[in-house]
């Protein structure tokens, strides 16, 4: 956590040394390449760690943002140096376009524990209202997206749901008469889509189903996406993050519902 890390460039692009002049877009070019090369040695250092290294019960340590890389006064590492060769360093300090997520998530205004949060947590407390471990899984999976992660957590919330989902069909195929041997026959006939989409619906009163619905045509939405990233059609990128936030928020209540 506390290192330096140092970039050689032999024979740069002059467009790069002159945005380490400037404070225009070529400086914001420069500082995004540099940036870039701090994310690679990040991950490639950790990668060693747990193979070369054998490191298993690695801490996870996610890189800081493109905005604390290039604080002047930052608290969580030095300034930013750079220098020709046989010259002094000087400070480089580019102006940073201000992205959608330049305040950290664990920063924000929501995140602060108010009184009135406070009363909240304390009835829950007194009420032993307590999460499930599979909701309080779904939740930490749910954070993952402010870091920004898109295709884990979709990834991981849909195998959750899917498992628990292929429980529940269990219990309601037994209770609809079928036998314990002919549901483990039909064990691979039953899929995530069916398990989700007919053997649930099936299972609901006509009311459960209006309180539900939506919830699962959200979870749906989810599957899609994970079989989407499984077979390869879309790529990380190209997920919609709100998709998969409101998949895994419809997936807290079809799991808290069964």
């Amino acid at each position: 956590m506390d290192a330096h890390l140092t970039l050689e460039f032999t024979n740069p692009l002059p467009d790069f040394v002159r945005g380490l002049k400037t404070s225009g877009k070529l400086a914001q070019r420069a500082a995004e390449d540099i940036y870039g090369y701090y994310i690679q040695v990040h991950e490639q250092f950790e990668g060693v760690l747990r193979t070369a290294g054998g490191i298993t019960n690695l801490m996870q340590d996610s890189p800081i943002s493109i905005e604390s890389f290039f604080q002047n006064d930052g608290i969580e590492m030095d300034s930013c140096h750079w220098y020709l060769e046989d010259e002094k360093p000087r400070v480089f300090t580019p102006r940073i376009t201000k992205s959608r997520r330049g305040l950290n998530p664990l920063f924000r205004s929501d995140q602060i524990i108010t009184l009135a949060k406070w009363k909240r947590l304390q009835l829950a407390i007194d009420n032993q209202d307590f999460p499930v471990p599979e909701m309080l899984e779904l939740l930490r999976i749910r954070s993952q997206l402010q870091w920004p992660r898109k295709k884990i957590p979709t990834i991981e919330a849909a195998i959750l749901v899917e498992t628990l989902l292929r429980e529940y069909a269990k219990k309601v195929l037994v209770s609809l008469g079928f036998s314990k041997n002919r549901v483990k026959e039909l064990r691979n006939e039953l899929t995530f889509n069916t398990f989700l989409n007919v053997v649930l619906p099936l299972s609901l009163t006509r009311t459960e189903t209006k309180r539900i619905e939506d919830n699962i045509r959200k979870v749906d939405a989810l599957r899609e996406i994970r079989n989407d990233l499984v077979h390869g059609n879309i790529r990380e990128e190209d997920i919609d993050e709100n998709n998969v936030r409101s998949g895994i928020e419809g997936a807290l209540v079809v799991v808290a519902f069964i």
